[in-house]
């Protein structure tokens, strides 16, 4: 019978007897039989001095299609194995009884520990490898290369530039904190939840719901690669603690109203990029998102025109755009400051992009005193040209509306590239006119207006 010393049985293993342990001429064994100990756990000392922890163990016999083979009474034939559970000290003892036991949980389960040992450390490894962060970095990858059709796995059409800088930035800014580092198979509604509730309680309530869209977008994307069983967040925008906001039509600038928000843009202290982007919003009629990552490969001063990329436009179609004597003035300053090299941004900022961020026109705008945003303009151009009697056709193509008579579109080939230009130098100098207080430019004799100009 085993004596107790101080609390502890005499043959229960020890650190210091397998630190002093010395090796023999053949392989020896300390065996852990103590209060603390997991049974079949001994540490292997071989002759060269190696101490290895071991585990003996008991596993059913099988035959070859699986089955539990029987002894002559009918009970489960077992047959001992062993298994390694590391180098001593690399490995202590405290840790060879802890993987002990879950070796012998294992195998007590039918399961060898080894291979369950090999399937929990690939869980984990494949955990690490797919959190949140990573799926979605996935997922604004492919979204960016070929976009989505309505089965997650199904390329569309690529993102544009703006559509791929907002998504970006909704994730950066609500999601990632919370959720970046969290295996994708761990996430569950109520975790999403938390984020974007606060998000929506702080008044941000559009661009909460708009996270939350991308999230369920994000886990439906690892659905269809089987990465998760179901998507958790598959009714995330059916609580009611997040009602759709009112929608808010963008707000545009009255044309009563262009001279006096010209003059004070310049007499305002505002940096020369944004007011360049401003001015060229009017100027131009492009979309904020287009304007604000153009490169100076794009802009031809020479023929007065701007070259803008498929891939920044929302059509996905290249968009050439006349440049009025105005707007090659604006230009011509500008490369001073941000042309330093051949495909330099245009809006050159200091942000993490390269380029203007999203709200900084509509800031500014808002601090000028106009409450107004950037794509309100293309509504001032619409309206006005429209007023004056120019083609609508050529304010379409201007605009780079997609035409929604099919049959209309596929016969109206023009660019119309010459009635624009001369209406976008009439929209220019109507501009000036607005700003300086004098009378509006006469309008082109085959232009016909519906009202007299502002």
């Amino acid at each position: 019978m085993a004596v107790r010393t101080g609390g502890r049985r005499s043959d229960e293993l020890t650190d210091a007897a397998c630190r002093n342990a010395k090796p023999g001429d053949a392989v020896t064994y300390l065996r852990d039989r103590g209060s603390s100990s997991v049974r079949g756990l001994r540490l292997c000392i071989r002759p060269n001095g190696a101490k290895l922890w071991m585990l003996r163990f008991w596993l059913p016999a099988l035959d070859p299609d699986g089955r539990p083979l029987l002894d002559a009474d009918g009970k489960p034939i077992r047959r001992e194995s062993t298994a390694g559970l590391g180098p001593y000290p690399s490995v202590s003892l405290s840790e060879a009884r802890r993987k002990a036991a879950q070796a012998r949980g294992a195998a007590l389960e039918g399961h060898h520990p080894t291979t369950a040992r090999q399937l929990r450390v690939a869980a984990n490894v494949e955990a690490g490898e797919r959190t949140f962060r990573v799926v979605a970095e996935r997922w604004l990858a492919q979204g960016a290369k070929q976009g989505f059709h309505r089965a997650a796995t199904q390329g569309g059409r690529p993102w544009s530039a703006h559509h791929l800088e907002r998504n970006t930035g909704l994730i950066n800014r609500f999601l990632m904190p919370d959720l970046g580092d969290i295996p994708i198979g761990a996430i569950t509604e109520s975790m999403v939840e938390k984020p974007i509730m606060k998000a929506y309680s702080d008044g941000k309530r559009e661009s909460a719901r708009r996270a939350a869209v991308i999230a369920r977008q994000i886990m439906g994307y690892a659905k269809a690669r089987r990465w998760i069983a179901t998507n958790p967040l598959a009714d995330i925008l059916t609580n009611p603690d997040m009602p759709k906001p009112a929608v808010k039509h963008f707000a545009a600038l009255p044309s009563d109203q262009v001279g006096a928000m010209l003059r004070a843009l310049d007499a305002s202290g505002t940096e020369l990029v944004t007011r360049a982007a401003i001015k060229l919003l009017l100027y131009t009629g492009l979309r904020e998102g287009s304007l604000r990552g153009a490169l100076w490969p794009e802009i031809d001063l020479e023929s007065a025109t701007w070259n803008v990329p498929a891939e920044r436009m929302k059509s996905r179609r290249a968009h050439a755009v006349p440049l009025p004597r105005q707007a090659v003035e604006v230009l011509t300053d500008l490369a001073k400051l941000t042309r330093k090299e051949l495909d330099s941004f245009v809006f050159a900022s200091r942000g993490k992009a390269g380029f203007l961020a999203e709200n900084t026109l509509r800031i500014r705008l808002h601090g000028l005193g106009f409450k107004v945003t950037a794509h309100g303009f293309r509504s001032l151009i619409t309206d006005l040209l429209n007023e004056q009697g120019f083609n609508p056709d050529a304010i379409e193509r201007q605009l780079d509306h997609v035409q929604g008579d099919k049959v209309r579109a596929a016969y109206l080939r023009s660019d119309f590239m010459p009635q624009r230009r001369q209406m976008m130098q009439w929209l220019a100098d109507w501009a000036d006119a607005q700003r300086n207080e004098t009378t509006s430019p006469a309008l082109p004799d085959n232009v016909v207006p519906m009202r007299r100009a502002v």
